[in-house]
């Protein structure tokens, strides 16, 4: 147990000096999403079960600790330009709001929620799992949310990193309330560290998904639900996720921090890297009648063009594809990977049309490749489309 101890220290002291936090203030988790829960129980023994504003265009996986921590996810329909939620209508808010979400989609900070949260002395909850390390600030360089949360997961900003969560509890909580101060900070210390046959799988996840990848494509399905009933695989997302369920929150273990310590290492590197590509994307793109994302310069996890149909995204993403890049199409659908009963998220995607709508004729490119690639993105992009898509 010293061990795991020592390690989750380490962690959390890379996370401050990264940051210029405390490492008092973080906790770990072994995913984003266990940490959360946590927060939403807390939550919810502390004020009373009520409503969290959030958005649809987010994965499931954001959602299902809102619902098992006792809430009702309340959707807000997003701002086209920062893929976030934008102004919240006062009639969204009552006296049953807990909390808004502030999403940072794809990286792009954008502090909308935060002014509706302070206005209204709202909780306000930062998701910073694209954003790694990144939180948005006020004009005196202080961090605006109460909870933030980042995530060292699948697909995320260090691809050497397959799991882990770090929850920022803002030391401010202590002074606005104390009571749920105490609540979230006592939970997330308190989580358990994986057992034997977890701990098996999180060691393994890259060895077994590569071999998973390297089987042909028609039977890829079927072997692949097989590990995962037989728990030789840990999925990104279990079926089981889909209908508003999640597994026992957990902690890190010694391995999950070592590989997250090793790899913490590389992200001012990997930062740079894609804030390079934001930057020539800005530039190539626009210079073929694409236009920026967003006018500030920011290292986003993907960046994000948008199409005037979905038939138009869809031939973009298949011809990028089969020239062997790896493009994202978040979030599509909404809650991705979608649910498998709309009303067990309290959600109706007609409510938020503009989320509909960007969730379809979006693709994101990646960010982390050398300008050579970028450049062949741009052309195959240019020559597909003749010029006529346009970016969000």
């Amino acid at each position: 147990m010293e061990g795991v101890i020592d390690s989750n220290l380490a962690v959390r002291e890379a996370l401050a000096k990264f940051s210029g936090t405390k490492a008092e203030d973080w906790f770990l988790c072994l995913k984003q999403r266990f940490g959360m829960a946590e927060v939403y129980k807390a939550i919810t023994e502390t004020v009373g079960p009520g409503e969290v504003i959030t958005t649809p265009y987010t994965c499931i996986t954001a959602i299902n600790p809102i619902i098992v921590g006792g809430h009702k996810p309340v959707y807000e329909d997003i701002n086209p330009i920062t893929l976030s939620t934008g102004e919240i209508s006062q009639k969204t808010i009552g006296p049953k709001t807990r909390a808004i979400v502030m999403q940072h989609t794809l990286g792009i900070l954008s502090d909308e929620a935060a002014k509706t949260a302070i206005a209204n002395e709202i909780l306000l909850i930062e998701d910073s799992a694209h954003a790694l390390l990144r939180f948005a600030k006020n004009e005196k360089g202080e961090i605006l949310a109460d909870i933030s949360a980042h995530s060292f997961g699948v697909e995320k900003i260090i691809p050497g990193t397959k799991f882990g969560g770090a929850i920022y509890v803002n030391p401010r909580l202590k002074t606005t309330n104390p009571d749920l101060y105490l609540n979230i900070t006592q939970k997330l210390s308190s989580l358990s560290a994986p057992d034997k046959s977890l701990a098996k799988r999180i060691r393994h996840y890259r060895t077994i998904n590569a071999m998973l990848q390297r089987t042909p494509q028609n039977f890829r399905p079927t072997l692949r639900t097989f590990a995962i009933k037989t728990k030789i695989l840990e999925p990104a997302v279990y079926p089981f996720e889909q209908e508003a369920h999640q597994a026992q929150s957990m902690a890190t273990n010694d391995f999950v921090n070592e590989t997250i310590l090793k790899n913490l290492k590389t992200l001012k590197q990997n930062y740079a890297r894609r804030l390079a590509s934001v930057k020539y994307y800005q530039k190539h793109l626009k210079s073929k009648n694409f236009e920026s994302v967003t006018n500030e310069i920011q290292p986003l996890l993907a960046y994000p063009i948008s199409f005037s149909d979905p038939t138009k995204a869809a031939q973009a993403y298949d011809l990028l594809m089969s020239s062997g890049f790896f493009i994202r199409r978040w979030y599509a659908p909404l809650l991705y990977p979608g649910p498998l009963n709309n009303r067990k998220y309290h959600f109706n995607p007609q409510n938020t049309p503009i989320a509909e709508k960007m969730s379809v004729r979006t693709i994101s490119l990646p960010t982390d490749l050398p300008n050579a690639e970028l450049a062949k993105i741009v052309k195959l992009l240019a020559d597909s489309t003749n010029s006529t898509s346009k970016a969000i």
